[in-house]
């Protein structure tokens, strides 16, 4: 059985060689408000923190109830030391036709059409949809930048709010991915610029210099340090969220296992949403019975790990107050 000290996460509040704290798990099941709270927690205590959400549907600003989002970072209002970003998928995908070299999706048309008709149908269909995570990598390609900068080397604590397990588990499978992207995209490139070089010269155009190998070559660059900062165990904690559920109990399971073939190691699970016992409620007792279940096999499923409960709100978490309270919970204040 845990002592109390175990079950939270008092420890991490005065180990500040953690400068990177992540969580992730199902969607739905709090992952906002817990990485809102946690980093709120760190502010308080005076340590500067930087709250960044990579998930595709931001939640974050909503969580502070204020707006973190047009890709800066962002001074909280309320509460001194927490500044926020939220990298935007929109712009990733407009990133990754950067990358790619499409710039005018007509001219594009018409390029494919031609180059279809001399037999490089390849094209159209690599240059059609970014590989799988490519908003997540863009987005955290952008964040590694912004950390390794001088301006923001004084951050004592980065706070990640990740996208659902799926994103995280293809984001981590992202360099290797991309090395046989890059070999086909270089053949895809080649045939493209020989393509519309043929064209311009045509229409006396001159034609101007391709670099966006060098820019995914610069990607796959970043997503390596990506997944070795994942992996620092030192640097870095990664956290599972999860609910008392069986199916968030799979899915959380699936993903602690695969940070683990990924050498990323996982010390704690935070279990959201508990229902206290309520006599005065029917429904409250049938689910906190239901939920008594889950939780004895999730102990069972994850007895390596800190299991680290948290009783259900009956309001909404948003703001600083509500999530200074719930990162008091979880740190044992």
């Amino acid at each position: 059985m845990y002592g109390e000290s175990e079950m939270t996460l008092g420890n991490l509040l005065t180990n500040k060689d953690r400068r990177f704290i992540l969580v992730g798990g199902k969607g739905g099941v709090g992952k906002t408000s817990i990485s809102a709270s946690i980093a709120v927690k760190f502010a308080s205590e005076g340590q500067k923190t930087l709250i960044i959400s990579t998930d595709p549907a931001h939640s974050t600003s909503d969580s502070f109830n204020q707006d973190i989002g047009g890709g800066k970072i962002v001074k909280l209002e309320g509460i001194d030391n927490l500044y926020g970003l939220e990298i935007s998928p929109d712009e990733s995908g407009e990133d990754f036709k950067k990358l790619a070299g499409i710039e005018d999706e007509a001219q594009v048309d018409n390029i494919m059409s031609s180059l279809s008709s001399m037999g490089f149908e390849d094209v159209g269909e690599l240059l059609e949809t970014a590989p799988p995570g490519m908003d997540e990598a863009v987005a955290l390609a952008k964040v590694i930048q912004i950390i390794q900068t001088d301006e923001y080397s004084d951050f004592e604590r980065i706070v990640f709010d990740t996208a659902p397990t799926g994103h995280t588990l293809r984001l981590l499978s992202l360099p290797d991915f991309l090395d046989s992207f890059i070999g086909k995209l270089m053949k895809v490139r080649i045939k493209m610029n020989n393509a519309t070089a043929a064209f311009k010269s045509l229409l006396g155009m001159s034609s101007q210099k391709d670099n966006s190998l060098e820019v995914m070559e610069a990607l796959k660059k970043s997503m390596g340090i990506v997944r070795e900062l994942f992996r620092d165990q030192i640097k870095t904690e990664f956290m599972i969220a999860t609910i008392p559920t069986i199916m968030a109990i799979n899915e959380s399971e699936r993903l602690r296992d695969q940070l683990k073939l990924e050498q990323i190691q996982v010390r704690h699970i935070l279990i959201n949403q508990i229902m206290p016992d309520n006599v005065d409620c029917k429904f409250c007792t049938v689910r906190s019975a239901g939920q008594k279940e889950n939780l004895l096999y999730i102990d069972k499923v994850f007895h390596e790990l800190n299991r680290i409960q948290i009783e259900f709100f009956d309001k909404e978490i948003r703001g600083i107050p509500a999530l200074l309270d719930l990162g008091n919970r979880l740190f044992g204040n």
